[in-house]
């Protein structure tokens, strides 16, 4: 393992040789990292659907709100100002692990404080006990930041790889087990902190670095907080985004559709994460490395755009046709209204990428001022959207929420046009074609499984093999309509793809050129 010297020493300002080669083989490792946690994660409330009630999840969902939030404003964007660094990097992250805690305690006393008014709220006691017990979780969370920023710096996907893998198996060995044993939330509880603890342990473990408080300085806390002061305002704006459905629909349809819309953004934010989380871990440090250099930046937001389009939007749209019969035989029929939300989440998913990697982006660039403008943009479009459609229920709410990500979309492609100097036609050009392969095909699927197949109806097995082969139909059509529209961009990815099966192949052939 590193020595600590080792880890926090200077950047030069100049990007590594091979740095698509670590981005490409990182994003590799991350995917499959995620892969493992999404399986588990999947095995893991397929269980709980069965032990706990809508009303359950929903209970949790409201008490999780606060410390939530208070995560958010504790990290005060400081993971993103230690990666972005380049000088005195060991009194960074020791000003840094001496900010975050004082901070993580400050508000764990004050999310217990609130627990009472979290009651109120949703006229729930058992959801303010919920919250109260929950206040920890957030000093457990800042514990492990700045280990984690020091991972991320250096490109070591131990995160991705076997941190977050481990931890669902410890979230799962927590929850299930007492949902057996009818605990009810507090199973979730249980597991929420068994994952924790673990997270955080590891993060330090594998980071390899060791606090030194006396080389921590008040003026190198101030420069990481001046740096990330607009990352925690974004931040905390698109928390504020995520928690209006909660509150919604918590106070006013109480805890069950609040538990159904806790499934349904949890099945919606699979294929999103799948490509998003797995991108945006590598993409930060990658366009950090490159930032001074102007031209090669700049062509690299291209072609992560291209990319993160071409795999974000179908993952995304596939939700439209899917959702509700995919929801009901996996997790069960008292789930299919959170089926029908993960329908109308789909659009959702697609058009968060695009500001996904424009936090990305700015952030690397320096252009931090950029996040809470985009995230008050979508602050105002959810308050109108959701306000005006929470009438109609919980699928009114996710497209509200759909509509509004449409906007921001557009907000966050304009804006990365205009504070990173890419014309705005270039990066249309990037967009349209996948987003109009992948709208036909889920036009396409939809009238397919909704009028003729109707998969719901069989048994869970013949069931999901028959979702299996009309994905796999649709994919194929949307490769199709892609490679008409664009076809320089489907020779790249070919090529891409053969060199790669070619270097694995390569790696396992034995090498006779000494003797052994």
């Amino acid at each position: 393992m590193p020595s600590s010297n080792q880890l926090l020493t200077d950047d030069s300002g100049a990007p590594p040789a091979g740095l698509s080669g670590v981005v490409t083989r990182g994003a590799g490792l991350a995917g499959v990292g995620y892969a493992f946690s999404l399986v588990l994660t999947l095995a893991t409330y397929l269980a709980l659907a069965r032990l706990l009630t809508p009303a359950n999840f929903g209970h949790f969902t409201a008490g999780s709100v606060v410390v939530s939030v208070g995560a958010v404003l504790g990290e005060s964007g400081i993971e993103a100002a230690l990666i972005h660094r380049r000088q005195q990097l060991e009194q960074a992250a020791n000003s840094a692990f001496l900010g975050t805690l004082a901070g993580g305690v400050a508000l764990t006393l004050l999310a217990l404080a609130a627990a009472p008014l979290i009651a109120l709220f949703f006229h729930s006691h058992e959801t303010g006990v919920v919250a109260a017990v929950l206040s920890a979780w957030m000093l457990l969370r800042l514990i492990a930041l700045v280990p984690d920023a020091l991972l991320m710096r250096r490109f070591s996907f131990a995160r991705r790889v076997v941190i977050d893998p481990l931890s669902s198996i410890f979230f799962a060995a927590g929850a299930i087990p007492a949902a057996a044993a009818g605990l009810g939330v507090w199973s979730l509880v249980i597991g929420t902190y068994a994952a924790a603890v673990f997270m955080a342990i590891a993060a330090w473990v594998f980071a390899g670095w060791r606090p030194r408080p006396r080389l921590a300085r008040l003026d190198v806390w101030r420069e990481l907080a001046r740096f990330g002061r607009p990352v925690v305002a974004g931040n905390l704006l698109r928390h504020a985004v995520q928690e209006i459905p909660v509150l919604a629909l918590g106070r006013a349809r109480g805890p069950g559709v609040l538990g159904q819309f806790n499934y349904a953004t949890r099945v919606a934010s699979q294929p999103l994460g799948a490509v998003v989380n797995v991108g945006g871990y590598v993409l930060l440090p990658a366009f950090a490395r490159l930032s001074a250099h102007d031209d090669r930046f700049r062509a690299a937001v291209r072609t992560a755009l291209r990319w993160l389009c071409v795999l974000a939007f179908p993952a995304g749209m596939l939700l439209v046709p899917f959702g509700s019969p995919a929801v009901v035989l996996v997790f069960g029929e008292q789930w299919r209204e959170a089926g029908h939300a993960a329908m109308a989440l789909g659009v959702y998913c697609a058009a968060t990428s695009l500001d996904s990697i424009a936090s990305e982006a700015w952030k690397a660039n320096g252009r931090t001022d950029m996040l809470p403008r985009m995230h008050g943009v979508s602050l105002l479009l959810t308050v109108i959207f959701v306000g005006a459609l929470v009438q109609f229920g919980l699928v009114g709410v996710a497209i509200g929420m759909s509509a509004s990500a449409v906007g921001v979309a557009a907000y966050a492609v304009r804006g990365m046009a205009h504070a990173l100097g890419i014309r705005l036609a270039d990066l249309l050009s990037e967009i349209w074609p996948p987003a109009l392969a992948a709208s036909l095909m889920a036009g396409g699927l939809f009238c397919l499984e909704h009028f003729v197949v109707r998969a719901d109806r069989h048994g869970t097995f013949a069931g999901l093999a028959l979702l299996t082969l009309q994905a796999l139909a649709g994919g194929a059509v949307y490769l199709s309509i892609l490679a008409v529209l664009v076809p320089g961009s489907m020779r790249e990815l070919l090529d891409a793809a053969r060199t790669r099966i070619e270097q694995l192949r390569s790696r396992r052939r034995p090498d006779h050129s000494e003797p052994a």
